[in-house]
């Protein structure tokens, strides 16, 4: 007969070796069922705005995080660009699409592991595309970005009578009529900021969900939009354009600068922070159990259980029955996603899940 070391076992057949772990009331991880990975969190020194940061001009990067749960890392870094927005005519019609009431973020989520080609340009696989997007539309979904923050209040570069050249901003000259005029000229286009995420995950060892929302979430809340200006002299500045004959065409041009010196710190919906917890479900095999030695105290197991942030290949490959919740401290869920698989997930399942997700929550937001 042979016999195999858990972690062969644990190689060549994962699901028997869940099945046995579970059957003597632990996980492979040696985890109790409903008990959290521990997290650390930090910036990383990322930022331009972190405080060892030692290129802070130069440093494009407006936001950062560096998250650990278990041996699993997720760097996030945050960009930001500036768009155009429709603007609003005289008799109040909008020259183009409805404006949404919150923003989002785009990110990108590249897991690695060891491709020398993605490293090169290598194209993102189905499962970081699918995470990018449902990151994309969970943080539109949950109002934690109103639009009016991303707002761009522009400035002016102009030169004084000594030759010096001068960044004028509203709030700063709000009752000097002369300022007042130069700021006016910026007055006839609209920008915002768009928010672009780059989340690295290492060491991958479980769903990345939940890791990649937690990381991008600590990130959003140190993010320092930096102020934008133009110059003076690019304000009124019209190019001809001529194509194929037709009639010239007045194309108006702006030179939209990031201030290096000067930022605004992003204002979020403080009541729409929230944390993301996994859980699993999944049915025990009686015939999959150790029989019990004469010396090994009896473990009552269900027939059932309900597990909670899924770690490791054998968890992962084994557990089709998911639970994701995204939710505050207090309470309130932004996303419940229910994957069934081949396990029921019940309804005291749901209820415990929703308990322990909220005290996730609560621990999650300590750390911040």
């Amino acid at each position: 007969m042979l016999v195999f070391p858990p972690q062969v076992l644990a190689r060549i057949s994962p699901d028997l070796s869940l099945q046995r772990h579970l059957s003597l009331g632990v996980r492979p991880s040696l985890r109790g069922f409903t008990e959290f990975r521990d997290v650390g969190i930090s910036d990383g020194n990322l930022s331009r705005h972190s405080v060892e940061c030692k290129n802070k001009t130069s440093n494009n990067i407006i936001g950062s995080n560096v998250l650990k749960s278990g041996n699993t890392f997720a760097v996030t870094t945050i960009t930001a660009s500036v768009v155009e927005e429709a603007l609003v005519d005289k008799a109040g019609a909008e020259k183009g699409p409805a404006r949404k009431k919150y923003g989002t973020v785009y990110p990108v989520v590249e897991v690695e592991r060891g491709r020398v080609e993605r490293g090169r340009g290598g194209i993102p696989t189905d499962e970081e595309m699918i995470l990018s997007q449902r990151l994309h539309d969970a943080i539109s979904a949950s109002g934690l970005i109103p639009s009016d923050a991303l707002d761009v209040v522009c400035g002016m570069k102009t030169a004084g009578s000594d030759g010096q050249s001068t960044v004028l901003y509203p709030e700063d000259y709000a009752d000097d009529d002369e300022a007042a005029k130069i700021l006016s000229l910026n007055d006839r286009r609209k920008w915002s900021y768009c928010l672009h995420a780059k989340i690295e995950v290492f060491s991958r060892d479980g769903p990345l969900f939940e890791l990649c929302w937690n990381s991008l979430m600590y990130a959003l809340q140190i993010v320092k939009l930096p102020r934008v200006y133009m110059d003076e002299r690019a304000a009124d500045l019209k190019i001809p354009v001529r194509t194929r004959g037709r009639n010239a065409m007045i194309k108006e041009a702006y030179d939209l600068k990031f201030d290096p010196l000067r930022s605004t710190t992003l204002d979020l919906n403080k009541s729409n922070i929230a944390y993301a917890s996994g859980f699993g479900v999944i049915d025990l095999d009686n015939e999959s159990r150790l029989e019990p030695g004469e010396d090994d105290m009896a473990v009552e197991i269900p027939d059932k259980v309900l597990l909670a942030d899924l770690e490791g290949e054998a968890e992962e490959a084994s557990i089709m029955s998911t639970l994701s919740l995204v939710g505050s401290p207090g309470g309130q869920f932004t996303s419940i996603s229910l994957v069934g698989g081949g396990s029921q997930i019940t309804s005291d399942m749901i209820k415990s899940s929703l308990l322990h997700a909220k005290e996730r929550s609560k621990d999650l937001a300590n750390k911040a």
